[in-house]
């Protein structure tokens, strides 16, 4: 008797010592972690839904209200992949995880920076199932929000007749669900709804981009981080220049939207598009878009989420009023295997950037030409740079001029650290920022360096992440970029 009221009173200790989320549609129950690094324990919620279930091709609702109490200790599925993956994926994918410092008993209400991650993966792939913002939030006493959003043709079905103008782009219309969530819960973890950071790298750049260019008034975030991408960036390849390395076909600009597209191979009518696929099983739809190779890129929506020209738009400071950093790696394209990048030869690529100006595109070939520099010493080399200063570095001066022009107060970084798998590639930072343990002592500093500026930014936008705001002028001496890896100053023409 006596010890099985042992038991009951250590389980009950125990019950009450996890961490638990009051909200609307439940009670949540979590678990807590630490690093190696911190002291501070972090509470771990994981697969919090922050939308209903979504209907296939239509955007999110929000969850009825409820009372159950629900473990939020397992991963959940990741959205539907436009890749051969048969990992844990589903159609009922809007999740999020939570990482928060944990509050002492009697915490008043909370007051702690938020930051929301949107992860990478040309709007095609990907998950928060790899992200651990354990380490960020320990060491850095922010709230680190990952969201889920949908993908592909589930995320980006185009704009055809059966789709509300309403209702496009709903892959974005997630992460909106997503900052809504944040804004009526992130207090019952610590979190100021007022204090919200969005940051993304690659087509999670793209995302926080889509944001800053629809988010005009009374943006849900006081703040903006782009990792090595943009909507300019993006629309590079959805607007038909050269051969996406990303997995997603050949980046042509298709005659019919790739929606009809795939109807027509699923022997569907165009005028009933859209119901006859939302009837097809999953299965087949996803063979049927791998086969086809297709890309679904965003569409523009008149604002909403997404507009087509954006550097009309951002010109006449279509922009949220919110400071931004934004940068890139120094070798963007060492990651992309040098087979995708040579589908199109260097003369090819130069023709698709300049199609109508044969100087210029001479020009390309002659400034990348093999061996003429240290940097081009084979033809792989020479079309891995002129994609990393195409597709990353130059839109990344474009957009940091552009914003700063406007009045934005831009901060700008490089990252160029050689790391133990080769030179700093695309998306090689997201590794230190985001993961709770590191190989070495060397890449453990380098990643406390790169979490506090975040952080600082997050927590103080308006003071910036710790160096000069960037300045559009044409003068190098002012175009201050941090430079981070060897983190001194560096310039740029």
């Amino acid at each position: 008797m006596r010890a099985s009221l042992l038991v009951t009173v250590t389980a009950a200790v125990a019950a009450a010592q996890l961490p638990t989320a009051t909200l609307n549609d439940a009670i949540y129950i979590g678990t807590t972690t630490r690093v190696a690094s911190a002291t501070a324990v972090v509470d771990k919620f994981l697969g919090i839904p922050y939308a209903a279930t979504p209907r296939r091709f239509r955007a999110a609702q929000p969850r009825a209200r409820g009372s159950e109490r629900v473990n939020a200790t397992v991963q959940p599925p990741a959205c539907i992949q436009q890749s051969s993956s048969s990992g844990f994926e589903s159609e009922d994918c809007l999740f999020l995880n939570v990482f928060a410092p944990r509050r002492g008993c009697g915490t008043a209400k909370g007051n702690k920076a938020v930051m929301l991650w949107f992860y990478g993966g040309a709007l095609s792939t990907g998950s928060i199932r790899s992200v651990d913002g354990s380490s960020l939030a320990a060491n850095q006493d922010v709230i680190l929000v990952a969201c889920n959003y949908r993908l592909g043709v589930f995320g980006f079905p185009g704009n055809v007749s059966g789709l509300p103008d309403d209702e496009l782009n709903p892959g974005f219309r997630d992460q909106k669900m997503a900052l809504r969530w944040i804004h009526e819960n992130i207090a019952s973890f610590g979190g100021d709804p007022a204090k919200v950071t969005i940051f993304g790298e690659s087509a999670g750049a793209v995302s926080v981009d889509s944001h800053l260019m629809s988010e005009l008034r009374d943006p849900p975030f006081r703040a903006a981080i782009m990792q090595s991408g943009g909507l300019h960036t993006f629309n590079r390849i959805a607007l038909g220049v050269g051969v996406s390395v990303t997995g997603l076909g050949t980046g042509n600009k298709a005659a019919e939207p790739p929606l009809l597209t795939l109807a027509r191979y699923m022997n569907c009518s165009a005028d009933t598009a859209v119901a006859c696929l939302q009837a097809k099983p999953l299965a087949e739809l996803k063979s049927a878009v791998l086969g086809l190779n297709l890309l679904f890129p965003p569409v523009d929506d008149g604002g909403q989420t997404s507009v087509a020209d954006t550097d009309s738009a951002r010109r006449a400071g279509r922009t949220a009023r919110v400071p931004v950093l934004i940068g890139s790696t120094f070798k963007e394209g060492a990651i992309f295997p040098a087979k995708a990048l040579q589908a199109k030869s260097l003369e090819q690529w130069a023709q698709a950037i300049y199609p109508s100006n044969e100087a210029d595109a001479s020009a390309v070939v002659h400034a990348y030409a093999v061996g003429s520099s240290a940097e081009t010493q084979t033809a792989d080399d020479a079309v891995r740079l002129l994609h990393s200063d195409f597709q990353f570095a130059c839109t990344t001066t474009y957009d940091s001029n552009m914003l700063a022009a406007i009045g934005i107060p831009t901060w700008r970084y490089m990252f160029n650290a050689s790391l133990p798998s080769g030179p700093a590639s695309h998306g090689s930072e997201v590794r230190l920022r985001l993961r709770a343990s590191q190989s070495s002592a060397a890449n453990q500093a380098l990643s406390a360096k790169i979490q506090a500026a975040w952080a600082r930014f997050a927590k103080d936008p308006a003071s910036g992440p710790g160096w000069s705001t960037y300045e559009p002028t044409s003068s190098a001496e002012n175009k201050a970029i941090q430079m981070i890896g060897t983190l001194v100053p560096y310039r740029l023409d």
